[in-house]
């Protein structure tokens, strides 16, 4: 079974002669579509913002899309706010979520003015110690104590006992009472316990746990939860035979949940990343040798591991199609890999592939999030470029292609070696 690349193969080809391979590659059309069909469907129940999480895809021409198509951003690093703040989007429409933040990184949000969502009771007082003041809106990150994914990555379960995110319900209350006590004027709440969540009930069970924190919060500190963020985490369907969520569905089975328990609905925040652009990047990766071994046959890409860890870190699956053979019918169990002098360089194990030649060209789907994000210079290994499919049907370069000068262009150096 095949999935749709929705740019066409001469598209696909000339971005191969204009920025050779391996490359990234999005679809504009895509991500927007994505975007407004989160938008469009919540704003019909809620009054309803977005927030991207940056770190799905933290290139600033895609994030200036994102904006202009009404999302804010959600922020986990001090790199991720400098890339907003260059952008000129309002502080009100950033978040910063982050987690063991030090004081220079919390400095710098509180100068910019964002929403500054804390993920521990400690660093109320390193936030109060900046100006010897609290923000007047404040957000706290819950960990209800569970957590769940419908991915093979067992990372992607963000809440429970073992996760390093998030404040207990024991610790939460102590929270909004003594950013009460600061001063605060306008409370929050974030929770999220899981990415690549394909599966409704996951947030039933959820947000029932996150209305019970509420009431309690609101009872013991007097206080309402103005707003509620409920994290991201909506998946995407890697592999063919998935069904993609149906937002609509999903935006009922929240709606009723809140309205079973009885719950007047503040505003709502989402922060999805990877269903956003996930499904609309695409591993650009020409074939550099065909290996038989052990009855085995390896493709091995110009590609690499530092260009998509996912599979080879967590035994994600993406899928793969070969450029104009996906009709082919010869087809064998093959294995694809990359260049990378380590053994978890792997992008498909015993996968039914078209027997493919050197020079083919591999596309793996679904890399728009948390791909070219992930990279790592393992072995040297330098940063592919980024190249848009634009809504007026163009390739646009959003990064050039890294050069060696840019890997040991921080390098100090006693003596001239280069």
């Amino acid at each position: 079974m095949n999935k749709y690349i929705n740019i066409p193969n001469e598209k696909i080809n000339e971005s191969i002669k204009l920025y050779s391979t391996p490359l990234q590659l999005y679809d504009e059309c895509g991500i927007i579509d994505n975007l407004n069909k989160v938008m469009n469907e919540f704003n019909k129940k809620f009054k309803f913002s977005h927030f991207f999480a940056v770190k799905a895809l933290p290139n600033p021409n895609i994030l200036r899309i994102l904006i202009d198509n009404g999302s804010g951003l959600d922020c986990s690093s001090l790199s991720e706010l400098k890339i907003a703040k260059s952008l000129n989007i309002d502080a009100n429409k950033i978040i910063f979520t982050s987690n063991y933040t030090s004081i220079d990184d919390l400095r710098f949000a509180i100068d910019m003015g964002v929403i500054i969502n804390l993920d521990d009771y400690s660093l109320i007082s390193t936030l109060y110690s900046i100006n010897k003041c609290f923000p007047k809106k404040i957000f706290f990150r819950l960990n209800p104590g569970i957590g769940f994914t419908s991915s093979e990555s067992k990372s992607n379960v963000l809440g429970g006992p073992d996760a390093k995110f998030g404040i207990s319900p024991n610790n939460i209350v102590k929270c909004y009472q003594l950013s009460k006590d600061l001063g605060c004027e306008e409370f929050g709440i974030h929770m999220m316990t899981g990415s690549c969540v394909m599966n409704n009930n996951y947030w039933i069970e959820s947000i029932n746990i996150l209305i019970n924190n509420i009431k309690k919060i609101e009872k013991e500190v007097k206080i309402k939860i103005k707003f509620i963020n409920i994290g991201g985490g909506i998946g995407i369907p890697y592999k063919p035979e998935e069904k993609e969520i149906d937002i609509q569905l999903l935006v009922n089975t929240i709606y009723d949940t809140l309205k079973k328990n009885d719950f007047t609905i503040p505003e709502l925040y989402m922060e999805n990343g990877r269903y956003i652009t996930g499904p609309h990047g695409y591993l650009v990766s020409k074939c550099n040798c065909v290996k038989e071994s052990f009855n085995q046959i390896y493709y091995g890409l110009d590609a690499c591991m530092s260009n998509l860890m996912r599979p080879g870190m967590y035994n994600s699956y993406h899928h793969i199609s070969i450029l104009n053979r996906n009709n082919d019918k010869n087809k064998k169990i093959c294995n694809v890999v990359g260049t990378l002098c380590e053994n978890n360089d792997w992008f498909a194990k015993n996968r039914l592939l078209t027997i493919c030649d050197i020079n083919d060209i591999f596309i793996i789907h679904d890399t728009g999030a948390h791909s070219h994000s992930m990279g790592f210079q393992y072995n040297g290994k330098l940063r592919a470029p980024e190249v848009l499919f634009t809504k007026n049907n163009e390739l646009k370069l959003i990064r050039r292609r890294e050069k060696f000068e840019d890997y040991i262009g921080t390098i100090n150096m006693n003596h001239d070696v280069f």
